[in-house]
């Protein structure tokens, strides 16, 4: 037991570096964006995965037992780890390219009430009536934001493509977060870095090949390097919680809205406007009301659940 200085100081190590990771991502589904939409989002997430299996090759050689490493009986689980992870970040950089910054990550924070129901849903999970209050509130303030950018067809026709691919990403993440639960009980945190990169790379080239836009050389690098970046953004969430609980730094992601409202003001001259911000405010309360319930033990079934079985 760390005495109470100490652990104020792991406590604020934890924040600092769960900050960094969000920080990272974000500017990672900013990409489309700040490259001036010259590549789809398919091109973007599978460049991506390409430069992250470089990376994470070349560090499973150079260790000293790479077999142990790569040896897993739960490939099924990784590869669809993969497509959700994969699809859910094109979804989020779609959103990310075709709308106001803030109001595409007040979107993607709907990915924790996602997770709520899909824990229901897939793990047995049991949700008590304080957590139904807290994603019932995240789900309206998204119906805020999402329906003050779409008033009337066809002129937001555009923003409201952008904003259910939002949505779609959010509810894709959750899936990925989901899997990454059941995963992280088994394997190595090596283990799962290299499968994710590499079955993305793999089940993403088909789609990727038929969305290809000739871009020039410049861009294509850029993207190869944002996989060693969403691996330091992972290494910077490990980092976290070697330092603090992860009750304490799930709060932490909600940060995302602010560094959103930020870049987007600084990058691209974006002024939210009042229904972005009462919607956002909207989303981070019911996400921070559901981070600090606790979950209620499983339900006990008469007979065994079978958890994601069959993705093994």
């Amino acid at each position: 037991m760390k005495p109470p200085a100490d652990r104020v100081g792991a406590n604020a190590r934890g924040i600092f570096w769960s900050l960094a990771a969000v920080g990272l991502f974000a500017l990672i589904y900013l990409s489309g964006r700040l490259t001036g939409d010259v590549a789809a989002a398919l091109q973007i997430v599978w460049l991506r995965f390409v430069g992250g299996t470089v990376v994470m090759t070349l560090w499973v050689a150079a260790s000293t037992q790479p077999r142990q490493l790569i040896a897993t009986p739960r490939w099924p689980v990784h590869a669809v780890r993969a497509l959700a992870g994969g699809a859910g970040g094109a979804c989020a950089i779609h959103a990310a390219t075709h709308l106001p910054v803030v109001t595409s990550s007040a979107i993607g924070l709907l990915e924790g009430v996602f997770s709520v129901a899909l824990g229901i849903l897939l793990l047995r999970e049991r949700v008590a009536p304080a957590q139904w209050l807290g994603g019932g509130l995240c789900l309206g303030g998204a119906a805020v934001i999402v329906f003050s950018r779409t008033p009337l067809p066809p002129a937001a026709a555009g923003n409201a493509g952008a904003a259910l691919a939002g949505l779609a990403g959010a509810l894709l993440v959750s899936l990925e977060i989901i899997l990454i639960k059941t995963l992280a009980r088994r394997e190595r945190a090596a283990t799962v870095l290299f499968y994710v990169n590499l079955f993305g790379a793999l089940i993403l080239t088909v789609p990727a090949t038929l969305a290809w836009r000739p871009i020039p050389v410049e861009p294509i690098v850029a993207f190869l390097c944002l996989g060693p970046l969403a691996l330091l953004g992972r290494t910077c969430n490990l980092v976290a919680l070697r330092h603090a609980d992860v009750a304490l730094l799930a709060p932490v992601r909600y940060s995302w809205i602010l560094f959103g409202a930020l870049f987007g003001y600084l990058l691209f001259g974006e002024r939210p406007g009042a229904p972005t911000w009462i919607g956002g405010a909207m989303i981070v309360a019911g996400g921070l009301w559901l981070a600090s319930q606790r979950a209620l033990p499983r339900q006990p079934p008469r007979q065994r659940p079978p958890e994601i079985t069959s993705l093994r």
